[in-house]
């Protein structure tokens, strides 16, 4: 009898130690390797950096930073342990005695209400299985537990699970939940910091310090009685931590420097590397933004409209409630900035909007406009580079363009005919100043010597020298161009006035220098691309003649407000002031300024790109030259000076009323002397058409 139960006994035994077997075999047949931990490459969101090596913005699924464990506070790690897995030093990866008091707890609750999972358990759950609930899952997690525990040391197994685990509010591992909610890294936590974070893994949502305050605080003093029970602290020093409120970092409403150019950046690195890769390749992203300059364009630019909003009394203010789900346009002014380094293309601050939570579009890359008087610089640069000088004259008259006047529908027709009709061009002011050199019809922007200048040229030369230079919308070759009757952006007018500040080099604005993963290595660097789409002659005459408009023209306001660095620039008006310009350049920025309603309503009477844009712009280019030295464009041979008549642009005489110095390319300007103010000489009135 004995030896049959015997017999009974051994095969029972054998039977479950084989079906134990078999099942730990079954389990393990696609449990990884443990040493796939040393190749795991944690989520780790993208950061942004100015050009100075300050950090902008971080992209990211999981806000995570890897550290070290002698990274991390003694006090932390103690809380840590003595919350999650009291006997981590001591098991090998599974805590039997745990799992029995947690079974017998469970089975008298009747329902699942402890858990005994050891970090290292929680580790490899992870990091490789899922959290379903799971006989099967527990298995597999206590096995490759175990294996885990034969591979690495207790000191590496607590630094990574310290670095995985999820404490609420985004941040992943310790240090990124320390620096969320005490601003602080985790090498300084103070003991009632490290109880309050040992307490949040448990439940991150539903002990969040900022959401549930009460709960946050039972927890932490339930942390730090484990951590007397547990030997990690004195019972006085738990009993003094007590005491203390909660003190974690309030999370205000998200303000970003540079909101329009770190959007910029990122549909830029997202076109090129994907949207894994931002926010979970761990790069580092070095830009040519300048924090300083971007501060300063942010702060004068909301303060000059914010005036203008105050004085002119729009209807609808920054500020003012709207629902912005149905409204197609912003209903308040708006404006935009861009300013590029002259000599690399680096942008060094945008503006896109006034506000990049009402609206995202950025109007300094995005919004084509019309440029206005803004757009003649274009039609001055290619009679330039075709002959003419700025000493040349044209006739400021009245003009009219047969067949080039919007076309009027005929009534009564069926179907209806549109009938020519003539375009009749005028200046600002409404009045003409007869016979005036090209330098004078530039810096007083009047129309019809553009005009007239641009009939001369041809439209299709106007146009074409406009998109050598850097415009890149389309432009009908249309009599009404030279005024700006197509559309531009403003990062393409800064592009293109950024040749005549180069030398007719031209430069493409670009924002990200370069490009590391997560280990440093150069993905990418910015080298640039240039070429030579005007004469360095030509660039610098009209540039020449381009300060003359900010010296004693309609920019002239810039000198007034105490901008004395040698600059040139151009403003900008359209028909009926909906668009307001200013683009200028000094030998190291260049800068441009944008206002208008999205709507493309009028701005108000008067408000004009001297009105609206100069003033930012002064403001800013006073604030980026502070410290700079006063630095003239540099004059390139092939350029002579000469001395010619104010009134007829030819050489001058003694007899002449006023005497001027003008630039010439060489082999262009007149060759003969001042006839008008010479006695007995004759002179024919040929000033243009």
């Amino acid at each position: 009898m004995v030896r049959s139960w015997v017999i009974t006994f051994a095969i029972v035994l054998g039977v479950i130690t084989l079906g134990t077997v078999g099942a730990i075999l079954w389990l393990q047949r696609d449990l990884p390797s443990p040493s796939l931990l040393e190749t795991i490459e944690p989520t780790i969101g993208t950061t942004v950096y100015d050009r100075d090596g300050l950090v902008l913005h971080e992209f990211f699924k999981e806000n995570r930073v890897i550290i070290r464990l002698d990274q991390m506070s003694p006090r932390l790690v103690d809380a840590i342990i003595a919350t999650e897995d009291r006997e981590f030093r001591g098991h090998w990866g599974v805590d039997a005695l745990a799992i029995l008091r947690a079974t017998l707890k469970n089975v008298r609750a009747g329902r699942v209400i402890q858990g005994a999972s050891t970090i290292t358990q929680q580790l490899a759950r992870s990091l490789f299985l899922t959290s379903e609930i799971t006989l099967a899952r527990k298995l597999k997690e206590a096995l490759l537990a175990l294996r885990i525990e034969q591979v690495y040391s207790k000191d590496r197994i607590l630094e990574l699970y310290l670095n995985q685990i999820y404490f609420g509010d985004g941040a992943y591992g310790v240090e990124a939940a320390a620096q969320d909610l005490f601003g602080k890294p985790a090498s300084e936590l103070e003991l009632t910091e490290a109880a309050l974070l040992a307490g949040l893994p448990k439940n991150p949502a539903g002990y969040s310090p900022r959401r549930h305050p009460e709960r946050a605080l039972q927890r932490r003093n339930l942390v730090l009685a484990m951590m007397v029970d547990h030997g990690s602290v004195t019972p006085e020093e738990a009993a003094a931590a007590d005491s203390i409120a909660l003190a974690v970092r309030h999370r205000e409403e998200e303000i970003r420097l540079g909101a329009y150019f770190i959007e910029h950046v990122r549909r830029d690195v997202i076109a090129r590397y994907g949207a894994e890769a931002l926010y979970s390749g761990g790069l580092r992203i070095y830009t040519t933004l300048d924090s300083n300059l971007q501060a300063v364009a942010e702060r004068v630019l909301e303060e000059r409209f914010a005036l203008l909003e105050k004085e002119y009394r729009f209807p609808v203010k920054r500020g003012d409630p709207f629902d912005a789900d149905t409204v197609r346009y912003i209903p308040y002014v708006q404006g935009a900035l861009l300013a590029v380094d002259v000599s690399t293309g680096g942008i060094l601050a945008m503006i896109g909007g006034r506000d990049f939570k009402d609206s995202s579009f950025n109007r300094a890359t995005q919004a084509p406009r019309q440029p206005g008087s803004g757009f003649k610089p274009f039609v001055y640069t290619a009679a330039i580079d075709n002959g003419f000088s700025p000493a040349d004259t044209i006739m400021d008259a009245p003009i009219v363009i047969p067949g080039a006047g919007p076309p009027k529908i005929l009534e009564g027709t069926d179907p209806p005919i549109e009938e020519p009709t003539d375009w009749i061009p005028e200046n600002y002011s409404r009045e003409f100043k007869g016979e005036v050199r090209l330098r004078y019809a530039l810096k007083k922007s009047i129309n019809i010597p553009a005009v007239k200048l641009g009939i001369i040229i041809g439209p299709a030369t106007v146009a074409r020298y406009a998109r050598e230079m850097g415009i890149s919308t389309h432009l009908s070759p249309v009599y009404s161009l030279p005024l700006g009757s197509g559309e531009v952006k403003l990062i393409d007018m800064v592009k293109a006035y950024g040749v005549l500040a180069n030398q007719g080099i031209q430069l493409s604005p670009y924002a990200v220098d370069r490009i590391e993963d997560r280990t440093g290595r150069v993905l990418e660097r910015y080298t640039g691309t240039s070429r030579e789409v005007i004469s360095p002659q030509t660039a610098f005459v009209v540039t020449s003649m381009m300060e003359s408009a900010i010296d004693s023209g309609t920019g002239w306001a810039a000198r007034a407000w105490g901008f004395q660095h040698p600059a040139a620039g151009k403003t900008g008006t359209t028909n009926e002031c909906t668009d307001a310009w200013f683009v200028g350049f000094t030998p190291k920025i260049i800068c441009g300024v944008w206002g208008g309603f999205d709507d493309r309503q009028s701005l108000g009477e008067k408000m004009t790109g001297a009105r609206v844009a100069l003033p930012v712009w002064t403001d800013f280019m006073k604030a980026a030259h502070a410290e700079e030295p006063k630095e003239s464009f540099r004059m390139p041979a092939g350029v002579a000076v000469r001395r010619i008549c104010a009134e007829t642009g030819e050489l001058a005489t003694d007899h002449c009323l006023e005497i001027l110095e003008e630039v010439f390319i060489e082999g262009t300007g007149p060759v003969w002397h001042c006839r008008k103010h010479t006695p007995g000489a004759r002179r024919s009135r040929t000033g243009g058409i």
